[in-house]
């Protein structure tokens, strides 16, 4: 078709607009496609080939799907897939979509339909019709499609959605994050965490009030983009759990000291340095956000299927570190920048930060949520005397 190319990502045939591939800001018309967001789809094929062997409802729907990149990709790279539901209101991006599906032979198992978001899920919510996999993939926040995706998730079945609002989960508007994700956002080193976990807080308080609960399974933040992938489990048990759940992300902005708290805490000192310099971010997910099991079995799908499924090495590089990290577990990373600036030390390279951790008997990991990020269960002032001293050695 005039004006689309075909490319391969991992080792699927889209046709994509030739203007996506050269503008800065990738238009949305004729069709939306996203060449950035490329590391984002090979980490989702990893996710989904690590859950399809955990749910009898081997059904995948993309509600915006655009021209059908990711679920196209799911319907060639995840082999156990049986039905691929291909959903967006713009009739040339399926018409596209469509097309590319007949290059990888993969129409059988594809189903097209041109509609908004809400009625496409509303038309699955009922028992029977209901999807193994649901993807929420908007320009901006999710928030206004996670009623109606919870509504069309088979129950254990996967939800997995992007936020691209980042300014606001990053904390630069904290009001409209409480608006949006019923939480305020603060500015730090970590704030992709924070918007990670104000992301799944509120996932979890919309799924409570339908009588749901979600488990994390696995985050991802790369460049502009928030990620999280959650187990959706039916019943008021479920429920019921979800507000022991969430909480408060504490930093103190004299120490740099980072905790979180349970929902009915309050804290107003910090418990290192006694300041009342706090600030509070929440209520937001205080739990884990990865689930050890579940990282180990994506980490095991790139050890089986990596290669042949032709993935970006920055993609399997967010996966290996978040397996070391899911182990540890430990709420809100540091950065070795940070630390160091705070010192005013030249920054040490964050192996022999680690090391220095382990060596005095802390627990401690990298993190795939930054490059230069630890996790640790030391505290802030016992990591800037392994900093000082480390630096001080060196």
């Amino acid at each position: 078709m005039e004006g689309f190319r075909e490319i391969v990502e991992g080792i699927t045939r889209l046709l994509v607009p030739e203007v996506s591939l050269t503008s800065s800001v990738p238009p949305k018309q004729p069709a939306f496609y996203n060449p950035a967001a490329r590391v984002s789809r090979d980490v989702s094929i990893v996710a989904y080939n690590a859950f399809i062997t955990s749910t009898m409802e081997h059904s995948f729907a993309d509600a915006l799907a655009g021209i059908g990149a990711r679920a196209l990709r799911v319907a060639v790279e995840v082999k156990s897939m049986d039905e691929v539901y291909i959903n967006d209101v713009n009739p040339i991006a399926i018409e596209i979509a469509e097309e590319a599906s007949r290059l990888n032979r993969v129409e059988r198992i594809c189903r097209f339909s041109i509609d908004t978001a809400y009625r496409f899920l509303a038309e699955h919510s009922g028992r029977g019709s209901r999807f193994g996999i649901v993807d929420i993939d908007p320009f901006g926040t999710p928030a206004p499609y996670v009623d109606s995706a919870l509504r069309a998730v088979v129950d254990g079945g996967m939800l997995s959605m992007t936020a691209t609002d980042t300014p606001i989960l990053y904390g630069i508007y904290p009001r409209i994050a409480l608006r949006r994700y019923h939480g305020r956002s603060i500015r730090c080193e970590y704030a992709n965490e924070i918007g990670l976990r104000l992301l799944l807080g509120m996932l979890s308080i919309v799924a409570s009030r339908l009588e749901m609960g979600i488990e994390p399974l696995f985050v991802q933040s790369t460049r502009h983009y928030m990620r999280v992938y959650a187990k959706i489990n039916v019943g008021s048990s479920s429920a019921d759990e979800m507000p022991s759940r969430l909480g408060y992300a504490y930093h103190c902005n004299s120490c740099a000291n980072r905790f979180i708290a349970c929902i009915d805490e309050h804290r107003e000192e910090c418990n290192i340095c006694n300041s009342s310099r706090l600030i509070k971010a929440g209520p937001l997910w205080i739990a884990r956000v990865m689930d050890e099991g579940f990282v180990y079995s994506m980490s095991r799908v790139i050890d089986d299927m990596g290669y042949d499924l032709n993935l970006d090495k920055e993609a399997v590089k967010i996966v290996r570190i978040a397996r070391e990290e899911s182990m540890l577990g430990e709420a809100l990373y540091y950065t070795v920048d940070e630390v160091t600036s705070m010192l005013k030390v030249r920054p040490p390279s964050t192996a022999s930060v680690l090391d220095m951790l382990r060596s005095n008997g802390f627990k401690a990991s990298r993190t795939s949520l930054s490059l230069r990020g630890f996790r640790t269960n030391a505290n802030i002032k016992e990591v800037c005397d392994i900093i000082r001293a480390l630096t001080t050695d060196g």
